[in-house]
């Protein structure tokens, strides 16, 4: 006879449970529920989408405001923001409204400063409407 019923062409001995001590061999596997999924097939359709708008927004991160400007994807007002956005980015230690004020007096100098107008007119080939900056 051999050890846990090794030995004895799988048989259990009688009166046992095939291993020493009462403790039983291999039994019949027992459903656990679920099977492991990893992602089903909607998962890859929104991991696709979100790569691919994530994949957009670093094209348009990449272009320059002119070349968006070109594309149509922004007008003249837009390319001013966005300037004005390159140009107060790394002013975060200020305060909300002392970078508001910066922003509208970037802004307000454009669109309004005959030397920077004409620039703006160059690069863009248009003029930025007029705006105020705040305390005015």
């Amino acid at each position: 006879m051999g050890i846990d019923g090794i030995g004895n062409g799988g048989r259990i001995p009688p009166g046992g449970s095939g291993g020493v001590g009462g403790a039983g061999g291999p039994s019949a596997t027992k459903e656990t529920g679920r099977t492991f999924d990893v992602h089903g097939p909607d998962h890859v359709d929104q991991a696709k989408a979100g790569a691919a708008q994530q994949a957009q927004q670093a094209q348009q991160a990449e272009r320059s405001p002119v070349e968006r400007l070109r594309a149509g994807e922004i007008d003249v007002n837009g390319y001013v923001d966005l300037k004005v956005d390159l140009a107060t980015k790394n002013l975060s230690g200020l305060s909300r409204v002392e970078l508001d004020q910066i922003r509208a007096t970037l802004k307000h100098q454009m669109a309004n400063d005959p030397a920077v107008v004409d620039l703006v007119k160059q690069a863009t080939g248009a003029v930025p409407s007029g705006t105020k900056p705040d305390g005015e």
